[in-house]
Formats: structure tokens, C-alpha cells, sequence
């Protein structure tokens, strides 16, 4: 029996790619300025490589990967979260069929979220129609922890202390099914 379904949000329940774009642009611009010579390309090709490695944090990783120099990096990074503030709610949307399958799957088993994600992405549950539907959300900024890299706790109703729930395995007689997560990350039940 299925009991909890989590979901990721970016590229599971929420089309992020327009704000994922404009951070990209960011970086290579201001890379640019800072006069580390890199294409649009290039820059891509070193994300989508630590991408397959699950490399986090994903964009500081990158720009590192050019600058050699984590103080420019911070910089950067500064600089551009500075020039995509408020885009994590104007340029993320969710999918088109994401209300159906939550309401198909919301009749078999509780739902929850965990995601890297701003906290203002709750914003964006709300305004499509889709915050209702989960009991539990855990945002890793609100968390000060992201996945993969460790636990992300949070609270399940009706789980005894201490259960530990990853994705597709069996614990207290009931499954747990985490979409669009990979299979490191792992959420601790206490309630």
C-alpha cells in the first residue's frame, strides 16, 4: 500500500526552465564582466556534466568551475540572484496537467513536496491552484539543507519516531514513493 507520494518541484510539477534560463544568462553575463570569458554554450555544457553528477550548489559550482576563485564566485552569485529577484514566482508555472495527476494520485495516498527551492515558490503553488493538495512541503531554503546532500527532515502525520522514508522502499508495512528526487535523498517521519 502506497501511503505518501512526494514530489520535486522543477521540471516534475513546476516548468521552471524560463527562470533557470534567466539565471543562466545572469551568470554568463556577469562572469563576462567580471572578465571571465565564457560563452552561453560552454557555461551549459560544464552545468549539464555536474548535472549527471548531482553536483550542488549547481550554478556556484559552474561559475567555479571558470573563475577558480570562490570570492568571485560569491560575487557573481550575489550579483545574480540580485538580477533574477522575484523571478523564482513570475517565471516558474505549473505544467498543465499537474492539478489532474495530483488529484488522481492525492486519492491513493498523502501527498507532500520536497524540493530545492526558493520559499517564495509557495507563492507559485498558491497562485496555480496546487498548494491544497499537500500535507507536508519542505522548501530547502527553509530548511537550511538541500538534496541530495543529507537528510531533509520533516514532520509525516501519523508516522511513528524515527521511521526513515526513501523513495520506493518499505517501512512500517507501508511504501513511500518520492517522484522526480533521486534515490540518495530521504525524508525522516517523526510525529
Amino acid at each position: 500500500m502506497i501511503s505518501w507520494v512526494f514530489f520535486d518541484l522543477g521540471g516534475t510539477l513546476l516548468d521552471e526552465s524560463a527562470y533557470h534560463d534567466a539565471i543562466v544568462r545572469a551568470y554568463v553575463d556577469l562572469m563576462n564582466e567580471h572578465g571571465v570569458h565564457v560563452t552561453l554554450d560552454e557555461f551549459l555544457a560544464v552545468r549539464d556534466l555536474l548535472i549527471a553528477r548531482l553536483t550542488s550548489p549547481l550554478f556556484v559550482t559552474t561559475c567555479t568551475e571558470f573563475t577558480k576563485d570562490p570570492q568571485v564566485t560569491e560575487t557573481i552569485r550575489r550579483d545574480a540572484w540580485a538580477r533574477v529577484a522575484g523571478a523564482e514566482v513570475t517565471m516558474q508555472h505549473a505544467f498543465p496537467e499537474a492539478r489532474e495527476v495530483l488529484e488522481v494520485v492525492g486519492r491513493h495516498a498523502s501527498l507532500g513536496i520536497i524540493a530545492n527551492q526558493h520559499p517564495n515558490v509557495r507563492d507559485v503553488l498558491r497562485r496555480d491552484g496546487l498548494e491544497s493538495f499537500f500535507r507536508v512541503v519542505v522548501i530547502s531554503e527553509e530548511r537550511g539543507v538541500a538534496k541530495p546532500s543529507g537528510l531533509v527532515g520533516c514532520d509525516l502525520p501519523g508516522r511513528r519516531a524515527g521511521a526513515v522514508l526513501a523513495g520506493g522502499s518499505e517501512r512500517d508495512g507501508a511504501r513511500e514513493v518520492v517522484v522526480g528526487i533521486d534515490d540518495r535523498t530521504a525524508v525522516r517521519g517523526v510525529g
